[in-house]
């Protein structure tokens, strides 16, 4: 029995299943809402989906990082926004309709923009791309990466909207369900990627956590800027702030254990960014609650 192969199937399945849970929540309503605000919602879609993964690749590209750390950065930026986004919009008193609705339009549109933006921006990097070449040291094809991506986000994602939106009942009844084995399944995630990597976490803790930190900083940075740019509110500004500053890593690190191999360098870096992304963004919520505050909120 391989079970290298068993264990890469389990988390697979366990991927599909938080996928699955989110997409549950995603209404067709959300979709509506964004051609009723197209300008709110593209300045955020255009900060997490373009400038982040594009601005993340230069970062790699000027800075000598390990090859694995700057894979994982390219994967989280690429990756789409989670929903803790709406729950901490909601406690920094911004437009939680907005941030509703950029999770549901960056969640759909991962299927294509995900494999899109990790697979160019991968390539475009020579430290990267080496990595993941067919001589690299994963030994992925990019073209079996984007099959992979594709498989574990369109099929849990497209089940999931059919029975969120055509079968509500239902999805109202599993989905506390699927949100608890969500948050369990993130947290297996977390120490399957610390604890499989015990020497790496502990030689590399504090540089690693450094990097995640200062690349949420310049997530943060890019979509409150995007938001003074497109000239949006202080509510939508909070809400874009953190649509693009928190990005989905249970899914980054459940793709990194089940297509690249458990990566050491990357599996850290989504692990660490899953934990420091809550952190900044409840930080933001103590600042804005108590320094900058919304009038009539």
């Amino acid at each position: 029995m391989n079970y290298n192969n068993d264990y890469q199937i389990v988390l697979g399945l366990v991927l599909a299943l938080m996928i699955f849970g989110v997409a549950l929540e995603l209404r067709f309503i959300a979709f509506k809402a964004v051609l009723q605000r197209p300008i709110s919602a593209l300045a955020g879609l255009i900060g997490q989906t373009v400038f982040l993964p594009w601005i993340t690749l230069l970062i790699t590209l000027l800075l000598d990082l390990p090859a694995g750390i700057e894979l994982g950065m390219l994967l989280v930026a690429a990756s789409p926004g989670g929903n803790l986004s709406n729950i901490i919009t909601h406690l920094a008193r911004g437009n939680t309709a907005l941030s509703v609705s950029m999770t549901a339009v960056s969640s759909a549109f991962a299927i294509i923009t995900l494999p899109l933006n990790f697979t160019i921006t991968a390539n475009l990097n020579p430290v990267t791309q080496a990595l993941i070449s067919g001589t690299g040291e994963l030994h992925i094809d990019s073209i079996a990466i984007i099959k992979g991506l594709l498989i574990l986000l369109l099929f849990p994602l497209t089940l999931g909207m059919l029975i969120g939106n055509y079968a509500t009942g239902t999805a109202h009844k599993i989905t506390p369900f699927f949100k608890r084995v969500s948050s369990f399944a993130f947290l297996v995630f977390i120490l399957v990627a610390v604890g499989g990597n015990w020497k790496v976490f502990l030689d590399n803790m504090g540089f690693i956590f450094l990097i995640v930190v200062l690349h949420n900083l310049v997530a943060l940075t890019i979509g409150n800027l995007i938001a003074r740019v497109f000239r949006q509110d202080p509510s939508n500004r909070r809400a874009i702030t953190i649509e693009v500053g928190m990005q989905n890593s249970g899914l980054a690190l459940g793709l990194i254990l089940t297509q690249f191999q458990a990566e050491p360098n990357m599996a850290l870096v989504a692990a660490f960014w899953g934990i420091w992304h809550i952190v900044s963004g409840l930080l933001l919520v103590l600042y804005w609650r108590k320094f900058s505050p919304i009038e009539g909120k």
